[in-house]
């Protein structure tokens, strides 16, 4: 498997799994159960990637890739929802697949904007 538009390396899967708990006080609705979710996505297994990778470790172990609110998809309320970091859930063309000629520069945009340390900087 590669990301279209990267056959020359691997592929980085990134697989995100939250456990099911209840809301907390800054959350919309405070005590409220939300169901577990996981979530995948992918990007090239090269060195944007790595660093990259990096980054948005750090970013998830800080709460800043996944939010409780409305599903964009399903519009149901109270669930675990993707934040402001945007993935690629696809290695494949569409909205949210490879190839992309510009995922690097704009995620580190995002990551830079919440204050995620530069990869060198993560640990």
């Amino acid at each position: 498997m590669s990301c279209e538009g990267f056959s020359n390396v691997g592929t980085i899967v990134i697989d995100y799994i939250m456990s099911s708990g209840r809301q907390k006080e800054y959350h919309d609705e405070e005590g409220k159960a939300f169901e577990r979710a996981n979530r995948r996505a992918f990007m090239p297994d090269n060195d944007e990637g790595r660093d990259l990778l990096k980054r948005l470790k750090w970013a998830f172990s800080h709460g800043l890739t996944f939010r409780i609110g409305t599903s964009l998809t399903t519009n149901r309320k109270g669930v675990i929802t993707w934040a402001s970091i945007h993935h690629k859930t696809s290695t494949t063309k569409g909205a949210y697949g490879w190839p992309d000629a510009t995922y690097f520069l704009r995620r580190n945009k995002e990551l830079d904007n919440l204050g995620v340390p530069k990869a060198g900087d993560c640990s």
